[in-house]
Parts: structure tokens; C-alpha cells; sequence
């Protein structure tokens, strides 16, 4: 085992699937996990994605080179503030939230000039939330998002984008606020949507007879909405103001919709078959791992493999 330790905050399905993927590398790190609820760290550990938990949190954090938060974005601030005392000199912290404009803002508020923040987040999709949902491979092919602070120090950055290769990520770099704003199209306004469709359905009188006929079509739409309700509302809360852009963007699209259907306009065809279209060649490029090659500076074979002496000898280099 290395001598580097790793510490991930929050055990759920995406800070477990990076443990279990960074043990099978070669001299894997020491993994410390952390939870507010010491049952899914307790369960990441018999996974053998850690190789213990602390449920004290400074305990946790005390000389961990990485600190990786995979927490809700309402958790963060109080959790940066918890630990910026007790961090180590030079340490990297990075997050994997969906968010990343005012996550990079609350870093910079919370944290010493001797801890090194980059933004990350992984695009992954595994399946529920919580650790019984992680795997190894969830990382391989999938792009990665690495959104540095304009004054982070460069070896911080290199060192992520060697932790997101050693994952099997593809890095993929985006200034924080053009993230955020791709993001609510893609990301936090079909979420909303899910919550606005059950929300609907589920308040109207005639719920208790329509619920009986709903099958495999509610089910896939609705499942935003399957996510723990805090956590949701917080991610929806954290990019509020492109997200209201991208809701009077629908609300015009759903008019047009809504006009079509009115005057049983031909047109409404084609209204249907430009989306069928688009999504089934978004599709085959997401399946195909095509989405994947937009970042074409992959790293060197040798820093990939001596990423966590990098790591390590960090702070020492940059001293």
C-alpha cells in the first residue's frame, strides 16, 4: 500500500465507486471513508473500497494528501469550514458535484491559501445513490469535468487529471460558469421536470384512478424524482439561475407543443421527429464512447503510473 492517503467524504454510489476503482490500482493509496451516516461507510468498508471509516471528521481529514467531497452542495460549506483548520499543507480537495461556479466560490471563502481546490465532476450514472450502487468500472470512458480555479497552482490540476485517467476518465475541462450553464439543459432541468410531472399528476383528483395505469413510461420519466428529496432540492437550489432560464426556455418549447396540438397542425410531426432524431443520435455517440474524445491531451504513460508519488512529494515540490 502506498503512503499516500485519500480521504473521500460521503460513501455513496460515486465517492464508493472511486475507492473501489483507485484499490485496483497498482500500490493502491490508503482510503479513509467518512459519512454522516456510519452506516454506508461502515457497508463501503466489508465492499473493500476502504480500507477503514472515521465518523469523527477531523480525524478523517488529518494528514490526508486528497480529500475528495461526494457530498450534497449544501454540505459543503459547512464542511469545508469544519475541516480548514486541520487540513495538511498543500493538500488537493476536490468535489464531484454538479454544481461548480459557486462550489469554487465557497472553496475560496472556506479554505487556506495552502489548500489547493479543483473542481471536478465525473459524468456517471450509477444507477441509485447509494453505496450498494458503486462499482469499479463506473468511471471507464466517461468524461470527467475538471474545472480549476483561474489561481490554483498547476501541479494541483495535473495531479487530478492523473487521478480521473487512472479511473479510466477522460478529463474534460470547462471554465466553472460555462459548466454550470451546459449542465441545466442536460442535467438539473430533466430533474425538474421529473419532480414538476409527479408533482402534477400526483396532486390532480383523479390520482388515485390514473396511478393504476401508470407503467414503464411514468416510471422511466419520473425517476428524477426518485433521489432523496434534500439532496435533489439542494442540487436544483445550487444552479437556480441558469436553471430558471432553461424552465422559460421549456415553457416556450411546451407553447409551441401545446399550439401544434391545438390547430392539429401537420407540423407537429416533424415538432416530434426533430427530438426522436436528435436523442437517437445523441444515443449512439454516448454508447458508442464518442462523447468521450473531446479532450485530446492524454497523459503521459509515466506520470499516470507514479501519480500517487506525485502526490506525496507534492508539497515538497512546491516548497
Amino acid at each position: 500500500m502506498s503512503n499516500v492517503k485519500i480521504t473521500i467524504i460521503g460513501t455513496g454510489a460515486i465517492g464508493t465507486s472511486l475507492a473501489l476503482a483507485l484499490k485496483q490500482t497498482e500500490d493502491p493509496p490508503q482510503l479513509i471513508a467518512h459519512d454522516k451516516d456510519p452506516l454506508n461507510s461502515r457497508q463501503a468498508v466489508k465492499m473493500g473500497a476502504f480500507d477503514k471509516s472515521e465518523w469523527n471528521l477531523i480525524n478523517a481529514i488529518v494528514d490526508a494528501d486528497l480529500i475528495v467531497l461526494a457530498i450534497p452542495p449544501d454540505a459543503v460549506r459547512p464542511t469545508l469550514d469544519a475541516i480548514a483548520a486541520d487540513l495538511k499543507p498543500d493538500v488537493v480537495i476536490t468535489d464531484t458535484l454538479s454544481t461548480k461556479a459557486n462550489i469554487l466560490q465557497t472553496a475560496a471563502e472556506c479554505l487556506p491559501p495552502t489548500a489547493h481546490f479543483v473542481g471536478g465532476h465525473p459524468i456517471v450514472f450509477p444507477g441509485g445513490s447509494g453505496p450498494e450502487y458503486a462499482r469499479a468500472d463506473l468511471f471507464k470512458n466517461a468524461l470527467y469535468c475538471l474545472t480549476p480555479a483561474p489561481n490554483v497552482v498547476p501541479e494541483a490540476v495535473q495531479l487530478l487529471e492523473g487521478l480521473v485517467t487512472l479511473v479510466g476518465g477522460t478529463p474534460f475541462y470547462l471554465d466553472p460558469v460555462e459548466h454550470d450553464g451546459l449542465v441545466s439543459a442536460v442535467n438539473h432541468l430533466p430533474l425538474l421536470l421529473s419532480v414538476a410531472l409527479v408533482h402534477h399528476v400526483s396532486q390532480s383528483p383523479a390520482w388515485k384512478e390514473s396511478r393504476k395505469l401508470a407503467g414503464n413510461t411514468f416510471a422511466r420519466i419520473s425517476a428524477g424524482a426518485a433521489m432523496d428529496a434534500s439532496a435533489l432540492a439542494a442540487t436544483l437550489r445550487s444552479n437556480r439561475v441558469n436553471l430558471v432560464r432553461q424552465i422559460d426556455a421549456t415553457i416556450q418549447t411546451l407553447k409551441q407543443a401545446q399550439s401544434l396540438l391545438e390547430n392539429d397542425d401537420a407540423a407537429f410531426e416533424e415538432f416530434v421527429a426533430t427530438a426522436v432524431d436528435a436523442r437517437a443520435e445523441w444515443l449512439a455517440d454516448f454508447e458508442g464512447n464518442r462523447l468521450s474524445n473531446l479532450y485530446e491531451k492524454p497523459l503521459e504513460t509515466a506520470k499516470r503510473e507514479n501519480l500517487f508519488k506525485q502526490l506525496l512529494q507534492f508539497g515538497r515540490q512546491k516548497k
